[in-house]
């Protein structure tokens, strides 16, 4: 019996997907798979491919993008029981790294043949999933920025960052966790179950997918001069002092805007929101990823 497969291409460079199928084509024998490309044209296209996907009874989606194109059909199928493999042509590619996949694209095709499927933890905001992280504050506007600048890749996130850090705007939160309450008017707020945010960058180097955990990272929001240097810090890899930044492991927790925001981060991608609350939670080895482990 063949196994049906299902490429899902966000198209970001029509010669990258032109290389992708033609490297399924050569790859995937047709007496052993039954393969169905789709092309995503626009925002969203990639949740409707998903969708056909699991009405159509396939066993394995392959998410062909970043970590948006990711997150996008995650949270298509979360309440089903499906197989994904991922081939990374985004910009970032934080999932792709943390799972050590390769970032040449015959090299990713050559993983699913292996068949090595693991079953990963994802994380949950609200009726969200990601499988990343979730960032409120300034890595949520920083994103935001991103999408509307026509650049893209480290160019883009440059110019991003320049004008994120030069509108900066205080957010207040509380945050809930296992009885204990946190005030914050955070610079950065993110909550990974990666240990990687794209690029090799991290600021959650002990985040595991199969702990069962989620990692909680908090820089105050302190001064102009004060948010420049803990920045250059973080790209820069640098220790915090004791009392500069909370690092925690946790399972759960509630995040309360004092007053509404209109966005967060997920995967890389910008959500618009209204909620009063933001549950957070793992939801413990729910996906069965091909990752080289």
């Amino acid at each position: 019996m063949r196994l049906k497969i299902h490429f899902i291409i966000k198209i970001s460079n029509s010669k990258i997907a032109k290389r992708i199928k033609e490297q399924v084509r050569i790859k995937f024998d047709e007496n052993n798979y039954q393969v169905k490309i789709s092309e995503s044209s626009f925002k969203g296209e990639t949740k409707i491919f998903a969708r056909e996907a699991t009405l159509d009874k396939t066993d394995l989606i392959v998410a062909c993008g970043g970590d948006g194109t990711i997150n996008e059909i995650i949270n298509e199928i979360k309440e089903k029981e499906f197989k994904i493999a991922i081939v990374p042509i985004g910009s970032g590619n934080g999932i792709a790294r943390h799972f050590n996949i390769p970032l040449d694209i015959s090299k990713s095709l050559d993983l699913i043949l292996r068949h090595n499927y693991t079953y990963v933890d994802i994380g949950k905001v609200n009726e969200s999933v990601f499988l990343g992280n979730v960032a409120f504050g300034i890595g949520a506007d920083f994103i935001k920025n991103y999408h509307k600048i026509k650049y893209k890749g480290l160019v883009g996130y440059f110019l991003a960052f320049i004008k994120t850090i030069f509108s900066i705007k205080e957010k207040q939160f509380i945050i809930d966790i296992d009885g204990e309450r946190i005030a914050s008017s955070p610079l950065i707020l993110i909550v990974s179950n990666t240990n990687q945010q794209g690029y090799n960058f991290s600021v959650t180097p002990k985040a595991k997918t199969d702990d069962g955990m989620l990692d909680m990272f908090i820089v105050e929001n302190i001064s102009y001069f004060k948010n420049i240097i803990n920045i250059f810090k973080i790209i820069l890899g640098l220790n915090f002092s004791p009392g500069e930044s909370i690092y925690k492991k946790i399972e759960n927790l509630n995040i309360t805007p004092q007053e509404p925001i209109k966005n967060i981060q997920i995967d890389g991608e910008n959500l618009n929101v209204n909620d009063v609350i933001y549950k957070i939670k793992s939801v413990k080895k729910t996906l069965q990823l091909i990752t080289s482990n």
